[in-house]
């Protein structure tokens, strides 16, 4: 602690020295109006680093490069394709949990010929987007009258809806934005003042995948002077994303203007006068844009979809594995709590778990087509065991299971309830974060040597999943399941779940076993963690994905085949 305090109190110390004799320097040297100066100076920089545009990193969206030719569209929509014929392979029509499936491998099989054709489209897509109130469709009806006749190239107009408004689909603005600005080839983006940083953050996002022009619309309502210092802002921030013959100010639908006329009687006659739109800086940077990038902008629309494609099947794909994966989690917490419950010796539990938790990641690894060695899958059972004690799960599930457990009949059923439960629910949490770490990589395609975890990223995805299983709510019900399942209905004591830590209060009513566990969601992100942890050795067979048997060490005799209920 001394020594890293040591270091800043000196570099303070020297600093606030060199400030003091620089102060006096200038004083004796300037006078009074040398600190003045330097005063004047110093704020100067203040203002201008306050004020500067903002480089925060805005989105992960990938930007599309800047030549876009139809062998990278070709090579895409291949990949597309890759991944969708891998995702007919494992949505087994014969499965009924999958029978919702097929509908949407029909829809993603019909994208490819959309996408094949686009290539030869000669027909430019334009959308207008911005807040409601920003002028869209009286723009649009403009553009369609007078600029759409004098270009060479054919030019489809279409308006999205305003920013903020719900979807029956439950799309946010941003998330409708970009999926309407998939199939355009060029957007207008649509301001009638001062952008927010809402509006900023956005107009970025979009730039990345789009061609995007920003459109300063309804610049009659300011003063001359205001208007230009308003677009040289706009042209400003958007810097790094946009050109600045990108930005352009218009007016769709001017107000109409007053106009006083003094008689020669001395009379005064007042009228409102309509102005003209005033559309031509943008309709000559349309034309220009038509001209020079016309072929440029169809590729880049089939590119992006095509990449949309990819992640559309993939998230597919990734959701029929799950589907698979779910009931491999459910069968190892199963043996996992059986184990733990009829074992006399709390640390071969432990032991158990872990060996139990080995050959779960081999099963997983090949829903995933990610060979794991033995060797490879003990190494994810030791990182999975550091992480699961730096987060604190092992405490956190015995403490609140044996708060939530009444212990009504012996010692050893009522110890061996709350270890039963314990190692079932970690199993459980270590199965779901493997899911989600698997989902957030390029799915393999076909059998492959699995890669060495990202142990940080791992972390992460540790944590946010047992975010997501710590309610009370999740582990009463997940606990009422464990005990169905390990003790007989006639020597069952009769246990009863209460949610209030406080030893005062009276317990709540025992919890039906029949209440499904809550569906499961993907986690949200949060910060990593990761820490080393070696687990102790003893002897157990475990069966490789090739149907030979490996033993690794392990001295208590297991059987994760079946589910103690069967």
């Amino acid at each position: 602690m001394t020594d890293k305090l040591q270091r800043p109190l000196l570099v303070g110390g020297l600093t606030l020295a060199a400030t003091l004799w620089m102060l006096e320097f200038l004083h004796q040297s300037f006078g009074e109006w040398g600190l003045y100066t330097l005063l004047a100076l110093a704020i100067s920089a203040g203002v201008w680093w306050i004020q500067r545009p903002s480089s925060s990193k805005v989105s992960d969206v990938p930007s599309l490069p800047k030549y876009i030719d139809a062998t990278a569209v070709k090579q895409a929509l291949a990949e597309a394709e890759q991944v969708l014929l891998r995702l007919k392979l494992e949505a087994d029509a014969t499965n009924p949990a999958l029978a919702g499936v097929q509908p949407q491998v029909t829809l993603l099989q019909a994208q490819v010929g959309q996408i094949a054709n686009e290539l030869d489209r000669e027909t430019l897509r334009l959308m207008v987007l911005g807040a409601k109130g920003s002028g869209k469709t009286a723009l649009l009806q403009l553009l369609q009258t007078f600029w759409v006749g004098q270009v060479p190239q054919s030019v489809s107009l279409y308006e999205a809806p305003s920013f903020g408004v719900a979807t029956a689909g439950g799309l946010d603005a941003e998330a409708l934005m970009l999926k309407q600005a998939i199939a355009a080839d060029l957007v207008l983006f649509l301001v009638t003042g001062d952008l927010t940083d809402s509006e900023l953050q956005q107009l970025k996002r979009l730039a990345a995948r789009k061609r995007t022009l920003l459109v300063f619309n309804k610049q009659d309502l300011y003063l001359p002077e205001e208007r230009q210092l308003i677009l040289s802002r706009m042209q400003n921030w958007g810097r790094g994303c946009l050109s600045g013959n990108d930005v352009v100010a218009i007016a769709a639908a001017p107000k109409p203007l007053k106009v006083r006329h003094y008689q020669d009687d001395g009379s005064v006659q007042e009228w409102m006068e309509e102005q003209p739109p005033d559309l031509g800086a943008l309709t000559q940077r349309l034309t220009a844009i038509v001209q020079e990038e016309s072929r440029q902008l169809v590729l880049a629309s089939a590119l992006t979809q095509a990449i949309d494609l990819k992640a559309q099947t993939g998230a597919v794909l990734n959701d029929v594995r799950r589907l698979k994966a779910m009931p491999v989690i459910e069968k190892f917490q199963w043996v996992s709590a059986a184990t733990a419950f009829a074992s006399p010796v709390p640390t071969l539990d432990v032991v158990a778990t872990a060996a139990i938790n080995v050959q779960m990641i081999l099963d997983l690894g090949a829903i995933y087509q990610q060979k794991f060695s033995v060797d490879q899958a003990q190494k994810v059972v030791t990182t999975l065991g550091s992480l699961i004690l730096k987060l604190g799960l092992v405490e956190f599930s015995t403490r609140t299971v044996s708060h939530l457990l009444k212990t009504n009949a012996v010692t050893y059923i009522a110890g061996g309830c709350i270890q039963a439960v314990s190692a079932a629910y970690l199993t459980r949490i270590a199965g779901l974060a493997l899911i989600e770490y698997f989902h957030t990589q390029e799915p393999n395609l076909t059998l492959s040597d699995a890669k060495p975890l990202a142990i940080d990223r791992l972390g992460e995805i540790l944590q946010q999943v047992f975010q997501k299983n710590q309610q009370i709510s999740v582990v009463q019900t997940f606990a009422s399941q464990v005990l169905d399942r390990i003790i007989p209905k006639s020597t069952q004591p009769s246990p009863s779940l209460r949610t209030d830590p406080s030893p005062n209060t009276s317990p709540s009513s025992p919890l039906s076993p029949s209440v499904p566990l809550p569906p499961y969601s993907p986690p949200l992100p949060s910060p990593s963690l990761a820490i080393p942890l070696s687990l102790p050795q003893p002897e157990v067979q475990v069966v490789e994905q090739n149907e030979t048997k490996t033993s690794i060490p392990l001295a208590v005799p297991l059987d994760a085949t079946q589910s103690p209920s069967s």
